[in-house]
């Protein structure tokens, strides 16, 4: 089925009610951070993750550093391979395979809705810091070809013109664990599959992320 990408109007209304009703990270200025990680397809399984300060501090630091978008979104990719590799460290997510979705008894797997939800939690986290000066974390991007349809986190680069332009897929789903996910113009992401950008997963009502308490 054909899907048609909202205007630029609609994509920030998409990324307020995104901002504004999420619930998949819990913080405060000075405490440890929460982010609830997916896993066992389709959020069937979700742990909030526990990202001290002193940690974070560490994890975060070459979004400080970034000068430009582009060197933001290199950073983003590289936070997002930290924060997975410590989510290994509290959840079975270390047994992930890249593009695994062939594994039904493999307790940690993790389709694209576990990926796409745990690392746009991820993003605005970061977001929620005020740590992207150039983006924004946006909808869902989804792309499908006959029955494949896979779903990708993304970020929208501020003052982009144009419907889908300055948007970016951050997709670890077909990286190997403790690597870099992937990062894309969602129209090269997409390659020759239809796409569209999405508030949350058509297969989900409601949207997967979960209220986590503060840690102490």
């Amino acid at each position: 089925m054909l899907t048609h990408l909202p205007s630029r109007c609609w994509l920030r209304v998409l990324r307020t009610l995104l901002l504004v009703g999420f619930a998949g990270v819990s913080l405060t200025a000075h405490a440890d951070a929460l982010v609830v990680v997916c896993y066992n397809w389709s959020c069937k399984d979700r742990m909030a993750v526990t990202y001290s300060e002193p940690w974070l501090r560490k994890a975060l630091q070459p979004l400080r550093q970034a000068k430009t978008p582009e060197a933001e979104r290199d950073a983003v990719a590289e936070t997002v391979r930290r924060f997975y590799r410590k989510a290994a460290d509290q959840t079975p997510i270390g047994a992930d395979e890249p593009g695994n979705d062939e594994d039904p008894d493999v307790d940690g797997r993790m389709d694209c809705i576990d990926h796409s939800t745990t690392t746009r939690n991820m993003l605005v986290l970061l977001q929620q810091r005020q740590l992207l000066r150039w983006h924004d974390v946006g909808p869902y991007a989804h792309r499908s070809l006959l029955v494949a349809s896979h779903y990708s986190a993304t970020l929208i680069e501020s003052g982009a013109e144009g419907d889908d332009i300055g948007v970016y897929a951050i997709d670890p789903w077909e990286s190997a664990p403790g690597t870099l996910p992937a990062v894309a113009p969602v129209r090269e992401w997409a390659g020759p599959r239809f796409y569209s950008l999405e508030a949350q997963h058509h297969t989900q009502n409601p949207p997967a992320a979960v209220s986590a308490r503060l840690a102490p």
